[in-house]
C-alpha cells in the first residue's frame, strides 16, 4: 500500500513539471530579441542620438593650502642685542606698531658723534663768514687809500705845471697811487678766496648734516615696527640674542585676503583665465563658502606637468588663518560645450584611445561614416568634442556588434531623432 501512494506522487509531480515546462515555451520565445529575430539585411542594431550642447560641470576638487595675501620677514637692520619682543606668534598687529628693540647705546653714541662733528663744521662755516667780512673791510680800506692817492697824483700834477713842486715829488705821487691801486686789487682777490672758503665750510656743513641724519636714522632702525596690518605668523628671536644685520625677527602675515595656490591639468588651464571666479571651502569652516578669483596663473609647470594657479579671497573677518586646508572648484565656463557619451568613441571599451583624439560613428541616412573627432574634457561619462562634431549631427552610441565605415544600422527604440 505504501509503495503503491509513492509511485502515484511520483507519477502527479511527473505531470505537473511536463506542464510547467510546456507552459513556459511560448513566454521564452516572446522574450527574445527582435533585433536577434530580424535578419541581418535589416542593419546592425545601434541606438541612435543627437549630438548637443551642454554645460560642463566641475567634478573634481583641488585642494591646496592657505597663505597669508601679504607676508613680510621682519628683520634687523642694525647690529645689536634684542632688549624688547613684545608680540607672540598669532598676535595681531597694526601698521607702524612698535614689536621689537635692539640696544641702543652704540648707535646713540654714533648719533653723538656726528653732531659734534656737525658743531665743528657750523663753526668753520662761522670763521670763514668773519674771513670774509675781515677782506671786504681791507678792500674798503684800499679803495679810499687808493682814492686819497690818485688826488695827490692829480694835485702834484697840477702844482708840477705851476712849477710849485719838482718832478721828483710828482712822480712818487704817481707811483704811490699805483701802488695803492695794485693793493686794491689784492684786496678784492682776498674777498673771493675767503668766499670760496665760505662755500668749501658749507658743503662739509651738508655732508656732516647727512652723516647725522643717517646715523639718526640707524638708530631709529633699532626699533622695529610693523610695517602692515596682520598677524605674527613666526617668532625667530628672543630677548638677549645677538642680532646681526640681516638678522630674522618676526614673519608676518596679512590675512585680511588670503590666497590658495592649486595645481591643475593642462586640459583644465584651457578653461582658466585671471579673473575667472571659483568656490572655495574648509574643512575647518563647515557650512560656508567661499568666493574666491584667480588671480596669477604660472608661466611654468611645476612637477608631473601640473600648473600653479592662485586664487584670492576675502578673509575681511579673519576668521580663515595661515595654513589652513583649502578645497578649490572653479567655475565653469558661461559657453555650453558639445558633450556626447564616452561609449560612442570607437575604441573605448578596449582602451584605445589617445587623450585628444578619436572617432565616432555619424549616422547618414539608414548607414554610417566613421568621423574624425577632437576631444576635450572628460567628466561623469561624457566627452567633450572640440572638433569633427557638431550640434544637430546623429550619431551611434552602441550597436550589437561592432561596426565598420559604411554599415547600415537599425535604431533601436531607445534612439533619439
Amino acid at each position: 500500500m505504501m509503495k503503491q501512494m509513492m509511485a502515484k506522487q511520483q507519477w502527479l509531480g511527473a505531470i505537473a513539471i511536463a506542464v510547467l515546462l510546456g507552459g513556459c515555451q511560448p513566454a521564452m520565445g516572446r522574450l527574445e530579441s527582435p533585433a536577434v529575430a530580424r535578419p541581418e539585411s535589416d542593419g546592425v542594431a545601434a541606438d541612435v542620438a543627437v549630438a548637443r550642447l551642454a554645460q560642463l560641470e566641475a567634478d573634481t576638487t583641488l585642494t591646496g593650502t592657505t597663505r597669508p595675501y601679504r607676508e613680510v620677514m621682519l628683520r634687523s637692520q642694525v647690529e645689536g642685542q634684542v632688549i624688547q619682543l613684545g608680540v607672540d606668534v598669532g598676535d595681531r598687529v597694526q601698521s607702524g606698531q612698535l614689536l621689537a628693540a635692539v640696544d641702543p647705546i652704540v648707535l646713540k653714541n654714533a648719533v653723538f658723534e656726528a653732531e659734534a662733528e656737525l658743531a665743528a663744521r657750523r663753526n668753520e662755516v662761522i670763521q670763514a663768514q668773519a674771513a670774509v667780512n675781515r677782506a671786504r673791510t681791507a678792500v674798503e680800506e684800499a679803495r679810499l687809500t687808493l682814492q686819497q692817492a690818485e688826488s695827490n697824483a692829480r694835485r702834484f700834477e697840477a702844482l708840477l705845471r705851476d712849477g710849485a713842486v719838482s718832478a721828483q715829488a710828482a712822480e712818487q705821487a704817481r707811483t704811490t697811487a699805483q701802488t695803492a691801486r695794485q693793493v686794491l686789487r689784492s684786496r678784492e682777490a682776498e674777498v673771493v678766496t675767503a668766499q670760496q672758503g665760505v662755500a668749501v665750510a658749507q658743503g662739509r656743513v651738508q655732508a656732516q648734516t647727512a652723516l647725522v641724519q643717517q646715523a639718526r636714522a640707524r638708530l631709529n632702525q633699532a626699533l622695529l615696527r610693523s610695517p602692515l596690518h596682520g598677524v605674527v605668523l613666526e617668532r625667530l628671536t628672543e630677548v638677549g640674542n645677538l642680532l646681526q644685520p640681516g638678522g630674522e625677527v618676526l614673519r608676518l602675515g596679512d590675512i585680511r585676503q588670503l590666497k590658495v595656490v592649486v595645481e591643475v591639468s593642462e586640459r583644465e588651464l584651457a578653461r582658466l583665465a585671471p579673473g575667472q571666479g571659483a568656490i572655495v571651502t574648509f574643512d575647518a569652516v563647515p557650512n560656508r563658502t567661499y568666493e574666491g578669483r584667480i588671480t596669477r596663473i604660472s608661466p611654468a609647470a611645476a612637477a608631473a606637468r601640473l600648473i600653479p594657479v592662485e586664487v584670492v579671497i576675502d578673509n575681511a573677518d579673519e576668521r580663515l588663518g595661515s595654513g589652513l586646508l583649502a578645497r578649490v572648484a572653479f567655475q565653469g565656463a558661461k559657453a555650453p560645450r558639445l558633450m556626447i557619451p564616452q561609449s560612442a568613441l570607437r575604441g573605448f571599451e578596449e582602451g584605445q584611445l589617445s587623450s585628444r583624439q578619436g572617432s565616432v560613428f555619424v549616422v547618414v541616412g539608414d548607414r554610417v561614416r566613421e568621423q574624425q573627432v577632437t576631444l576635450g574634457e572628460w567628466r561623469q561619462g561624457q566627452v567633450e568634442i572640440l572638433r569633427g562634431l557638431k550640434a544637430g549631427d546623429r550619431y551611434v552610441v552602441r550597436s550589437s556588434r561592432p561596426l565598420r565605415d559604411g554599415d547600415k544600422i537599425r535604431p533601436s527604440i531607445f534612439s533619439e531623432g
